[in-house]
C-alpha cells in the first residue's frame, strides 16, 4: 500500500523534529557540565586561597 503524501511529510516533518531534539538536549547537557566545572573550579580557587591566608596569619 502507498502511503498518503500527508503521511510521508508528517513522518519527515517528525523526523527532523527529532534530530532538532537531540542537538538541542546535547547542547543543553553541554552547558551543564561547562557550568558545573567552572564552578568547581571556581570553588578550587577559593578554598586554596583560603588556606593560603589562614596559613599566613597563623
Amino acid at each position: 500500500m502507498a502511503e498518503k503524501p500527508e503521511e510521508i511529510d508528517l513522518k519527515a516533518f517528525r523526523a527532523r523534529q527529532k534530530a532538532r531534539n537531540r542537538a538541542l538536549g546535547l547542547v543543553l547537557g553541554a552547558l551543564v557540565v561547562l557550568f558545573f566545572a567552572i564552578t568547581v573550579v571556581k570553588l578550587g580557587v577559593q578554598a586554596a586561597h583560603r588556606q593560603e591566608s589562614q596559613q599566613h596569619a597563623g
